[in-house]
């Protein structure tokens, strides 16, 4: 053992994704029919879709991956509250963007072409396994979620540079939260409420703007219902408010079956954002991101999204426009 060594060696190319290795014969052989079985469960058809699901955009525009996972929930929450004493109760989804560059790179986007959605689709609009909780929170409790997800997003300096980014790239996306269910709009003049362990650093900012249900003014006394998961409900991401004695219905279903059973019941479906929230413009600056460049061959479907330069390494830079 004094004179043993260990080293990692990768297996693939993290760039072009090629192996780097062969293949053992011998493991491939034994593990065939199990193989030949898994693939063709996840490339099983699920429904069509009429448009392509991308989340390039998801964190600085209302986005057509993280609403159907909103869709989804809304779906579920509405059969399980159904004779229970919560049935009364305003509906919300929060949903969030998993998959949006950051750290593990400019391919970490969903990105499903119009066609065939298959079971593989659906474990990449939600790519983790967990289960679905529903929320009791007042009308207060819902700005302080919305509050917190929008931390994330930085300031805009009305009197500094003319051109300013937006995205923190530190940031983790899938504590960005939206709630559907609600409309708001989001100024990021005003600096972040809270900081990312959920403690009060500007209690006198906020934000949200315009936070409206059914059209009119949030009360901030009234109670709401929110679909969510496991991790937000219990806690996860520090979000303020959120703990697990807010739980009221507790499932044992995972978020990603639901997304499943909500597309399968469709024989297809036109994914779009219906645009209950936005960045507002701040005058005079240009609020500028860096996502995949896998989004440009989208830009015709975004026209509040302006491409300013492609970089050559898997990523560009745009403008989100006012």
């Amino acid at each position: 053992m004094l004179n043993s060594q260990a080293s990692l060696r990768p297996i693939r190319d993290a760039r072009t994704r090629k192996a780097l290795v062969d293949a053992d014969p011998r493991i491939g052989h034994s593990i065939a029919a199990e193989h030949a079985a898994t693939l063709a469960h996840v490339r099983s058809e699920v429904t069509r879709s009429e448009a392509p699901v991308f989340s390039y955009f998801a964190q600085v525009t209302d986005d057509p991956s993280v609403q159907l996972v909103a869709n989804a929930q809304m779906a579920y929450g509405r059969r399980v509250v159904q004779g229970t004493a919560w049935e009364r109760l305003p509906l919300l989804s929060a949903a969030a963007p998993f998959k949006a560059g950051g750290r593990q790179g400019p391919d970490n986007y969903t990105d499903i072409p119009a066609g065939p959605v298959a079971i593989k689709h659906v474990a990449d609009l939600y790519v983790y396994p967990n289960t679905i909780k529903l929320v009791k929170l007042t009308g207060a409790e819902v700005r302080e979620w919305l509050e917190m997800a929008v931390s994330q997003l930085r300031r805009i300096d009305p009197q500094g540079p003319a051109e300013q980014d937006l995205i923190d790239p530190i940031a983790r996306s899938y504590n960005f939260d939206t709630l559907d269910g609600v409309s708001y709009e989001i100024d990021l003049s005003q600096p972040a409420r809270y900081n990312a362990e959920g403690e009060l650093v500007a209690a006198q900012s906020s934000r949200i703007r315009q936070l409206r249900h059914a059209g009119k003014p949030v009360d901030e006394k009234a109670e709401f219902l929110v679909v969510t998961n496991n991790y937000r409900a219990t806690g996860g991401g520090n979000f303020p408010g959120l703990t697990a004695d807010k739980i009221v219905i507790d499932t044992p279903d995972e978020n990603r079956e639901a997304v499943a059973a909500y597309l399968a019941a469709q024989p297809s479906l036109n994914p779009s954002a219906d645009g209950n929230w936005r960045i507002l413009p701040v005058p005079g600056i240009k609020l500028r991101f860096v996502s995949g460049a896998g989004g440009i061959k989208y830009l015709a479907r975004m026209p509040q999204v302006r491409l300013l330069r492609e970089r050559g390494d898997g990523w560009a830079d745009y403008e989100l426009r006012p």
